[in-house]
């Protein structure tokens, strides 16, 4: 794929890359924008926003980039929650910035399902004027575009007005404009939808990540590709703005490294990560998807030598590699079977020229306004009323409210929100991997009218509980959410001045999941996953090893006390757990009568958490 070479390029006005002057001062450049501009926990991999890597573009002693992107977040909200002064979430932005400051705001997506055009005009202006006031300079961008072709050459618009009104309030007010709708647009069309969907949007599978608990499909967020190559265009916009102090950001960037891919032998692959540049620290993610019986053989350096080791450890596709971009221009060859690895035959050293234009695969193309689908960053994943597990809400971890016990519930109590706008409760949660998840809340609403609540998980989700006919009186909400692999705070907020319904249980529709308070649930899912490791890398050095002697009469335990057997298929899925004591034996009989179907199985002896003996085992 040849589509930053030749003619592509040729319309690009070439910025000179300048020395930093040591006199130039340290600026802050806050980046304020919903979930396609915030940082991702590394649990959710490959997912990024575009502010996530943001600060590498920049040269660490001349700036500071504060990544502020909140998921969810429409305009106006986004101003009362987290910009003005004694906003709602503490640690203001307005309040932070100072004279020569740089706040950079998008906002859009969000905003077609939860605010107005009105709304978003008002916030928008609001946050541009107050940054101004304090000295700090701001500069308006217009949303990302969704993954959403009409056709070949033209990207659906499916935020509405929302990019031109950003434009008119920019140009209304004499504030530096990036037109980051259109410049994506043209970007995608560049790159064709294939490319976009594998390699510029969240679309990764648990074949590639070992994080994923289920395959993403989504149409809105990115994966780290996406948001390095748009955090690529924002900074080349910059680079040759026509707003001198918006230019002069160029003076504050990092050396830029190029890293050029190719494929050998030429066509063997279906798709394969596009040559670009990096700032020295970055994370490259070099990703190639071989055609229909191409066998791939791995990843050559410039040097000729294959390359392994992974600098994300999640990563388990052997098509994906990544690696810290270093301090020399690079090359790399996606190696198929009768190709070889390209020599790199350039000097290492830094660019001294950049693209100020985005390029794309057509000439001449124009774009037209489209009828608009949904909009928002919701994910369309069906519910799952299939709940594995509900938690006891009684006493959340940290909250604003009450831990009663005054009225039917389950467990200990419930949870009864102080009433007023932004009471909370939170409770530390540990997930055994990323994926979509259904989660269930068991509320009460004695009152007349519904109350909206949000399930705050890096994101907002938001849920609505209508009256119950008493606080005695029980219903569930549920919502769809994307849960990430680890530790994470589950928010549950009040939108309102009346508080949130009282809230008895809350349940995932995924197993293993824990409240990290609950040590007794974390060891024993820890000691479960790591049980699975086991088994996964056991029947892997069993492939091809024909001398492995395998337990037919009976497993002896070890005089180690009360152990645990868990006996596991060849791919990694807990068939049949048992509580064995001291000196007792699994007799053939027994160990049939725990597996019930014949084959060979991976068993694992535990005391606690610790491995005592693992065997392979089988059963006719």
């Amino acid at each position: 794929m040849k589509f930053f070479s030749g003619k592509f390029w040729q319309g690009a006005v070439v910025a000179s890359m300048l020395a930093a002057p040591a006199a130039l001062a340290q600026v802050v450049i806050y980046m304020c924008g919903d979930s396609t501009m915030q940082d991702w926990a590394s649990g959710y991999c490959p997912k990024q926003g575009q502010g996530q890597d943001f600060h590498y573009w920049f040269d660490s002693g001349l700036a500071t980039v504060v990544n502020r992107g909140q998921g969810g977040m429409a305009a106006d909200g986004y101003y009362e929650l987290f910009w003005k002064s004694d906003c709602t979430q503490g640690n203001c932005i307005v309040s932070k910035l100072k004279a020569g400051d740089y706040a950079v705001i998008q906002f859009g997506i969000n905003d077609v399902s939860k605010s107005d055009e009105a709304k978003f005009t008002v916030a928008m202006a609001t946050m541009a004027k107050e940054a101004r006031a304090k000295g700090a300079y701001p500069i308006i961008m217009s949303p990302i575009r969704r993954l959403y072709y009409d056709s070949p050459t033209q990207i659906h618009n499916s935020y509405r007005g929302y990019p031109a009104r950003a434009k008119a309030i920019a140009d209304s007010l004499d504030i530096p404009f990036i037109d980051m709708s259109e410049l994506v647009a043209n970007y995608m069309i560049s790159v064709g939808e294939y490319y976009a969907q594998q390699f510029i949007f969240n679309y990764a599978t648990s074949a590639e990540y070992s994080n994923l608990k289920s395959d993403q499909t989504d149409a809105v967020h990115l994966q780290m590709n996406g948001a390095n190559a748009f955090g690529r265009i924002i900074t080349e916009q910059m680079r040759a703005h026509s707003d001198p102090v918006v230019k002069k950001l160029g003076n504050y960037m990092a050396p830029m490294y190029q890293v050029d891919v190719k494929v050998s032998p030429e066509g063997a692959a279906e798709a394969t990560s596009i040559g670009a540049y990096y700032p020295e620290g970055m994370t490259v993610m070099l990703k190639t998807i071989p055609k229909s019986g191409k066998k791939f053989l791995g990843w050559y350096d410039g040097n000729g030598n294959k390359v392994s080791g992974n600098a994300i450890s999640t990563v388990k596709s052997q098509y994906i590699y990544t690696f810290k971009m270093g301090n020399k221009s690079t090359q790399y060859t996606a190696v198929y079977e009768g190709g070889s690895a390209v020599k790199y035959e350039g000097d290492g050293k830094a660019l001294t020229s950049f693209p100020t234009t985005t390029p794309t695969s057509l000439d001449d193309v124009t774009f037209e306004p489209f009828t608009p689908i949904g909009g928002s960053d919701t994910n369309g994943v069906a519910v799952n009323k299939d709940i594995k597990k509900y938690f006891d809400a009684f006493k959340p971890d940290t909250g604003v409210g009450f831990s009663e016990d005054n009225w039917a519930h389950t467990g200990e109590g419930f949870f009864n929100f102080a009433n007023e706008k932004n009471s909370f409760g939170t409770y530390r949660m540990r997930f055994p991997g990323a994926g979509y998840v259904t989660l269930a809340v068991r509320y009460a609403n004695g009152g007349t009218s519904d109350r909206m609540f949000n399930a705050y998980l890096d994101h907002d989700y938001y849920l609505n509980a209508p009256p119950t006919g008493g606080w005695d009186k029980w219903d569930t909400a549920y919502v769809v959410m994307d849960a990430p692999l680890g530790e994470a705070d589950l928010k549950f907020i009040s939108l309102t001045s009346d508080g949130a319904p009282n809230i008895d249980a809350f349940g995932f529709s995924i197993d293993d999941v824990c409240r990290v308070s609950d040590t007794a649930c974390v060891a024993e899912v820890i000691a479960k996953e790591q049980a699975e490791k086991d088994s996964i890398a056991a029947a892997d050095s069993l492939k091809n090893d024909s001398s492995i002697g395998f337990v037919n009469a009976s497993l002896n335990l070890p005089q180690m006390g009360e152990a645990s057997v868990s006996v596991f298929d060849m791919h990694g899925k807990l068939v049949a757990k048992k509580q064995m004591v001291v000196g007792n034996k699994i007799s053939s009989a027994e160990f049939d009568g725990m597996v019930k179907t014949s084959g060979l199985y991976h068993v694992v002896i535990r005391k606690g958490s610790q491995l005592i003996h693992q065997t392979m085992a089988k059963t006719k």
